[in-house]
């Protein structure tokens, strides 16, 4: 039994402690103890054998020795798995190693076409071409521009009651659904008719005018459609710089009240990159006056002619210190004004400034790409863009022998021949701006005589012809 144990036990831990060199048994000889060899000879077998079945061991070397094998077999065990799982291992990594290059060799294309097709922005990008626009609409006798950046809107001004279609169908087809900032510049019909219209194809942030009440049908509109969004008008602030996507909308007036509702215009200059555009709704001499007396920045690419190219804006000071490249006119085709006026278009041309015309080319649109501007129109036009339209009042046969009797030569002797001037009229119309005067206002003065009319009679007379009273001098 016990010889039996040895050979099942004791001689295969010899023979592995002779392999891996741990025991060093009597009469053999350092080659035959000495490196790894691995166990394949008979004759070493039963050389151990003999030798082993010679030498008396205790049992409970017996038992240590068996230990000791369980422990390198598992130690022998052990270090073949772990040498099989590092050879698994370094396969698997070369073999990643591998992958991986071949897809970074097969990607590498791609990683170059991303990069030319979606450039890392730089600090300051240059805006994007026609990353900003404005769109002044065709409203006839009348106003709207649509400032668009980003994607973000500003809409200035809506035209008459009588174009809210035309405002309404336009922001349809440029998808304007929201409008950031909506401006009513000042009251007049001509300037917010078409707002309310505008309120029921969009939403809007913040709704700004110069006044919060106003007596007439196109302000209650627009008040009412705006509470239906639950927004309320709000005074500018003058001063106060807005962001519209890139751009930089500053509001420049109106910084005091006038009687005229012209004069308290909300004007607004707008910031593109190196591109810049005014605003400047109806406003006359006095509050261009005061714009030039705050020091505000007023230098512009693009300037929005004031009070569709009167002879009462526009002035040659005004014009110097804006100094516009460009000038858009916003007037209706054969308007009953003659606007623009000749004066006026005689000191754009003599400026340099190129002109634009809706009442001659419809819509007109400029691109800023926020270093140049281009100007697109809806229509060519062979007309001169620098003569005025001419004059067209619609009288009747009665209003016409009125204004014969009403009207004197300027041929006639003033002092004795019943001929009327300004010493002996009750009023001094303006056939040019429908605005009659009394003798001594100082508007008079600044009127061309060809437009004068000297008046005499009631001044109703003159309102149902369709003469406006000044509101400076109260006729």
């Amino acid at each position: 039994m016990r010889s039996r144990f040895l050979k099942l036990f004791v001689i295969p831990v010899l023979i592995l402690c002779l392999l891996t060199g741990c025991v060093e048994l009597e009469g053999s000889t350092t080659e035959s103890t000495g490196g790894f060899t691995p166990p394949s000879g008979k004759a070493t077998t039963e050389e151990v054998a003999e030798s082993t079945e010679e030498t008396t061991l205790p049992e409970t070397e017996i038992e240590s020795e068996t230990d000791v094998t369980e422990e390198s077999d598992s130690s022998k065990l052990e270090l073949s798995v772990s040498l099989s799982e590092t050879e698994d291992t370094s396969m698997e990594t070369e073999a990643a190693e591998a992958t991986e290059t071949s897809q970074s060799e097969e990607t590498l294309p791609e990683t170059e076409n991303t990069s030319e097709t979606e450039p890392e922005p730089s600090e300051s990008p240059r805006p994007e071409k026609q990353g900003f626009e404005v769109h002044f609409i065709d409203v006839g006798q009348g106003d709207s521009s649509l400032v668009i950046c980003d994607g973000e809107v500003m809409l200035i001004d809506g035209g008459s009651t009588s174009k809210s279609s035309v405002v309404y169908t336009y922001l349809k087809k440029n998808h304007i659904t929201s409008i950031k900032y909506f401006v009513a510049t000042h009251p007049d019909e001509d300037h917010i008719g078409g707002l309310a219209a505008a309120l029921q194809s969009t939403c809007v942030d913040r709704a700004f005018s110069p006044v919060l009440e106003y007596d007439s049908d196109p302000f209650a509109a627009m008040v009412k459609y705006l509470k239906k969004q639950g927004k309320e008008l709000e005074l500018p602030e003058v001063g106060a710089e807005l962001a519209l996507g890139s751009a930089t909308v500053t509001i420049l007036a109106p910084m005091e009240s006038f009687e005229e509702n012209n004069n308290n215009s909300i004007v607004i200059r707008v910031q593109y990159g190196n591109t810049s555009f005014l605003f400047t709704g109806d406003a006359e001499y006095e509050e261009e006056e005061s714009l030039l007396s705050s020091g505000a920045t007023l230098e512009s690419t693009v300037l929005k002619i004031a009070h569709h190219g009167s002879e009462y804006s526009t002035s040659k000071k005004f014009l110097k210190k804006v100094n516009p490249s460009v000038a858009i006119i916003s007037c209706g085709s054969e308007n009953t004004y003659g606007f623009p006026t000749q004066s006026v278009l005689d000191r754009l041309q003599n400026r340099g400034v190129d002109v634009y015309r809706t009442d001659l080319q419809g819509d007109i649109v400029v691109y800023s790409d926020g270093e140049s501007i281009t100007v697109e129109t809806a229509k060519e036009t062979e007309e001169d863009i620098f003569l005025a339209p001419a004059l067209i009042v619609e009288t009747t046969e009665e209003e016409s022998e009125t204004e014969s009797t009403t009207t004197a030569s300027n041929d006639s002797d003033s002092s004795g021949s019943g001929e009327i001037n300004e010493d002996n009229c009750d009023y001094i119309a303006n056939t040019n701006t429908y605005k009659f005067h009394r003798p001594y206002c100082k508007s008079v003065k600044q009127m061309k005589e060809k437009n004068k009319l000297y008046f005499v009679g009631d001044r109703q007379d003159l309102i149902d012809r369709g003469y406006v009273p000044c509101k400076n001098c109260d006729p």
